[in-house]
């Protein structure tokens, strides 16, 4: 059984932190939810104006209004995704904000994330750029958690079947 997982961030930055994360689970159901900073201690303080404008069109009054605590969105990640066989994110920055939120909560991920370019080229001799083709065909990504999760899951599903 695998999933996908996408996060929007503060920015693109060593100091970003994730502001949204979002999944799509086997059976295709899927969730967003908001990152509040203020719950990560002072250390979250970074803010890229333009991503807000142009990127993700998520104000930080947004977050700290809404968002969840970074602990709890930490073992709601853990409680969903904990079982599955496969967790799969489309960069680098995934995992990078992936380890900023759980250090920031003082827990670890009780799944593996994994690159799914990389994934494709070991399991199953798929080339990245084959994913990216079958990513682009899905039409534009919308920079939001869920929406991007979804895309991922279905440029995936088209390309190979994941057993489980």
């Amino acid at each position: 059984m695998w999933a996908t997982l996408d996060f929007e961030a503060s920015g693109l930055s060593d100091q970003s932190y994730p502001i949204e994360v979002g999944y799509v689970l086997p059976d295709g159901s899927g969730q967003s939810i908001l990152i509040n900073p203020l719950t990560a201690g002072d250390v979250w303080q970074y803010w890229d104006s333009y991503a807000e404008q142009r990127i993700h069109q998520i104000p930080r009054s947004e977050l700290e209004q809404h968002g969840m605590q970074v602990l709890e969105v930490c073992q709601h990640l853990n409680r969903v995704l904990g079982q599955l066989d496969y967790v799969f994110c489309d960069s680098q920055w995934d995992l990078f904000w992936l380890g900023r939120l759980y250090h920031a909560a003082h827990m670890r991920p009780s799944f593996i994330l994994t690159e799914v370019g990389l994934w494709l080229q070991q399991e199953n001799g798929i080339e990245r750029a084959c994913f990216q083709r079958a990513l682009e065909e899905l039409g534009p990504v919308r920079h939001r958690a869920m929406h991007d999760a979804r895309q991922i899951y279905q440029a995936i599903s088209n390309l190979v079947k994941i057993p489980g």
